[in-house]
């Protein structure tokens, strides 16, 4: 027997069954959303229901959803993401609601069962997100996961609340969202939603018995455009949120520093260059007793020698960095484990360098676009 929030049994007794709502948000539709609506449905768990909020909908798609059986709410304009969940809201009839990016891949039959298991004494819950790819790009990203997944689990292990979370999937009790109002109409809804559910000390948890897969962007510049977006999203949400979110680091240093830096490990790498290299002196001064030994011999073991300091100097400095690379690389290997995910740790060393330096650049620029020039607009995307 299934209990439903609409039938008015919030609660639900004796042998009854939480109704599960699984609300996917999408723009058109294609392929993966079909597949997706079809793994959901094959779900074992018989208390269940698929809400598709669709804008502005391909014919074919719609006529297949129909031919599924699953709750629709089209749109024949673009209303956004945030205004699709939240009318669908009003359709959905769960006590549980799950929220799925239409792109995720659910291959775990018991899915549902699993979620419902552990929000059984929790109002919010992450979902385990691993990318699917074997290409340079979606290995980095894969790597970046990890570290998303192992912040996620800190904060429901460490504290028990989140400030933020990944919307690709998750669950919130029915009642929880309502009282919070439902979705904030941001760039960053999953961010201000999870601030939200802290504030009201709403009890997180993170799900690893289950998880969905994601696909990466398809290519760099898929890449680029999407993390613009997420630069300019984060950066109003730390604008608009900044004190709340110094009271949760004084509440809660122990969760929020660490997951930081497993997160955004080049800010560790960048601030060490910053204070190891400051070698410019050192260099003019090679430079000008080079260029003096060519008028005074005698000036050209003086030059080689701090030449040969500043070589070693370098060699040095080196050796922190290194040591930083191999810590990251081993807690890497370690959350993979933890999170029964594969280990990546021979490509952290571009991940370290290369790719979380080019995310932290755009963080940077994103964060001046927003505090210094006052724009938070993105192309290609409604809220």
């Amino acid at each position: 027997m299934c209990s439903s929030t609409r039938a008015g049994n919030p609660g639900g007794s004796g042998t009854e069954q939480p109704m599960v709502s699984v609300v996917i948000p999408t723009y058109r539709g294609g392929r993966e959303l079909l597949q997706l609506v079809e793994s959901v449905l094959r779900d074992s768990y018989p208390c269940k229901e698929v809400v598709v909020a669709i804008d502005d909908p391909l014919s074919e798609v719609l006529e297949a959803l129909n031919k599924l059986g699953c709750k629709l709410l089209v749109s024949n304009s673009r209303r956004g993401k945030v205004h699709a969940v939240n009318e669908a809201l009003g359709m959905a009839s769960g006590e549980i609601l799950v929220f799925l990016d239409d792109d995720v891949v659910v291959e775990d039959r018991d899915f549902l069962r699993k979620i419902v298991e552990a929000m059984r004494s929790y109002d919010v819950a992450d979902v385990k997100k691993v990318i699917r790819g074997r290409s340079l790009l979606a290995k980095l990203v894969y790597i970046e996961y990890v570290a998303v997944n192992f912040a996620s689990m800190l904060m429901a292990r460490l504290a028990g609340y989140a400030v933020a979370f990944n919307g690709a999937a998750f669950a919130i009790k029915r009642k929880a969202l309502e009282d919070l109002g439902g979705f904030p109409a941001t760039l960053t809804e999953d961010f201000d939603l999870g601030l939200k559910c802290f504030l009201h000390r709403l009890k997180y948890t993170f799900i690893d018995t289950t998880y969905v897969l994601n696909y990466p962007p398809a290519s760099w510049r898929e890449w680029y455009r999407q993390r613009k977006r997420w630069a300019v999203g984060v950066s109003d949400w730390l604008r608009r949120n900044h004190r709340i979110l110094l009271k949760a680091v004084v509440e809660m240093p122990h969760v929020l520093l660490p997951g930081l830096v497993l997160l955004l490990p080049s800010l560790v790498t960048f601030t060490m260059t910053l204070i190891l290299y400051n070698l410019s002196r050192f260099k003019v001064a090679a430079l000008l007793l080079i260029g003096l030994s060519s008028l005074m011999s005698q000036l050209l073991p003086i030059a080689t020698l701090v030449t040969l300091n500043i070589q070693l100097v370098y060699m040095l400095t080196a050796i922190p960095l290194f040591i930083t690379m191999l810590v990251f690389t081993a807690w890497h290997i370690a959350a993979a484990r933890r999170l029964s995910m594969r280990s990546e740790a021979y490509l952290y060393p571009v991940y370290l360098f290369l790719y979380q330096v080019l995310w932290l650049v755009i963080l940077l620029a994103g964060l001046m676009r927003v505090l210094v020039l006052k724009r938070t607009d993105v192309e290609d995307w409604v809220v």
